[in-house]
């Protein structure tokens, strides 16, 4: 019996010794590269353009009134995919010249739709001018959905200078502007 019990011992340790020194493992490496991107675009409801007309005053004396001052339809879209504790911004830029005796305000709204990641945080009413001013800060690698809905709904608001000798300036006539907007490094 204790032979029996040697010879079964020695049969599973040449077994064990056998599947031991049988295995053996291969590998390779795998690579990801995910590039930077920085992609943005304005996606409108109703149309590209946005109007702003006034109104005559009813009465002598009393001054022109801005007839439905706020207006809104314009959507931002953007992708990011930036290096680490990178962030960007949106900045918006006026091409061409504001009428004297005008103020121009942008506002974006809080990021909707179906936008996943570290979307951008919208600043409050922004005075718009030739240079540029941030409308969307802190945006790290994300992306907001793409067409109306999605996004960043913008608002625009036309108001008459509250400077008192601003006013003189206003002077019948047609303004076309171009807002330019950017996506670019927050640094």
């Amino acid at each position: 019996m204790k032979l029996l019990d040697a010879i079964s011992c020695f049969i599973f340790f040449i077994i064990f010794q056998f599947a031991a020194s049988a295995q053996e493992s291969a590998r390779h490496e795998l690579k990801i590269d995910i590039t930077e991107v920085a992609l943005l675009s304005l996606q409108a409801e109703n149309g590209d353009d946005v109007n702003f007309e006034t109104v005559q005053p009813e009465v002598a004396g009393q001054s022109i009134e801005i007839q439905q001052n706020e207006q809104s339809g314009i959507w931002i879209n953007y992708s990011s995919i930036v290096k680490t504790d990178q962030r960007r911004k949106v900045t918006a830029s006026v091409v061409g010249d504001i009428p004297k005796g005008i103020v121009l305000k942008v506002k974006a709204s809080e990021n909707q739709g179906s936008g996943k990641g570290r979307l951008g945080e919208p600043l409050s009413w922004v005075t718009l001018k030739q240079g540029a001013v941030d409308v969307i800060s802190n945006i790290g690698s994300c992306y907001t959905g793409r067409g109306v809905q999605n996004g960043h709904q913008i608002t625009y608001k036309v108001e008459l200078d509250d400077e008192s000798d601003q006013y003189a300036y206003l002077a019948e006539g047609n303004t076309s502007l171009q807002i330019l907007y950017t996506l670019t490094d927050d640094n």
